[in-house]
């Protein structure tokens, strides 16, 4: 897998150019640059439930949440990624501010990353249901179905097995990886804040208003602080 590294903030939009023109690569940032493109199903604390189990579960009791009644099963399983279910989905985004957010937006003290990818083949979900597929790591658009998908650009990709981590020896196409470093991390949540690239954004519900108003507070400092309506939004 290609790995660079960002220098700085001016280097971060020189590397967006590139993709400008081109729709077929989606992006994915995690906070800590070690950690594997696993599943959140296929981490240690929930390996010893089968992921399948957990969503007959929460497809039981869901319903009462759920603004309509004819969702699909890749709607569903897409809403429950969303929500915080361990699943065998793992978040894509089209837009690579939205890459850029989650790998710089927490783990000050650590490195994130950025991954690129560009896979050779889409799954015609319309075709298959989510746990009909035998092919070992799939990708695929879902369905509008929430907000959170929408403001994020949600895109993912489906693990056979949630164990398997998406890598050289698993991808279906390009792969790549950008270091984002511990030391530009608040410059960059700073900076894609003033792009309108933040946890009100991209979490259009009350929890997303929270943690946007807790990151606010947190570095006050950098808005002289001042706390008021106007610096809020």
């Amino acid at each position: 897998m290609k790995e660079t590294t960002l220098k700085s903030i001016d280097q971060l939009h020189k590397f967006l150019e590139r993709f400008r023109k081109a729709s077929h690569f989606k992006f994915r940032g995690q906070s800590d640059k070690y950690w594997e493109l696993t599943p959140k199903a296929g981490r240690q604390e929930f390996k010893k439930v089968r992921d399948i189990t957990i969503f007959e579960h929460w497809k039981r009791r869901a319903p009462y949440y759920l603004e309509r009644e004819n969702y699909n099963e890749w709607e569903l399983l897409s809403i429950a990624q969303h929500t915080g279910l361990p699943t065998r989905l793992l978040d894509w985004t089209h837009n690579p501010l939205v890459a850029f957010f989650f790998a710089a937006s927490e783990n000050y003290e650590k490195d994130g990353a950025v991954y690129i990818y560009k896979a050779n083949h889409r799954v015609l979900h319309e075709k298959y249901g989510p746990f009909e597929l035998t092919i070992p790591i799939a990708f695929f658009q879902p369905n509008v179905s929430s907000n959170r998908i929408a403001n994020q650009f949600g895109y993912f990709t489906i693990h056979l097995d949630p164990k398997n981590a998406l890598n050289d020896d698993t991808k279906d196409g390009h792969l790549e990886k950008l270091i984002i470093p511990s030391e530009l991390k608040k410059e960059i949540t700073h900076m894609l804040n003033q792009y309108g690239i933040n946890y009100l954004t991209l979490f259009p519900d009350l929890e997303g208003l929270s943690k946007h108003l807790s990151w606010f507070a947190e570095n006050n400092n950098f808005w002289n602080n001042t706390f008021d309506e106007d610096g809020l939004d």
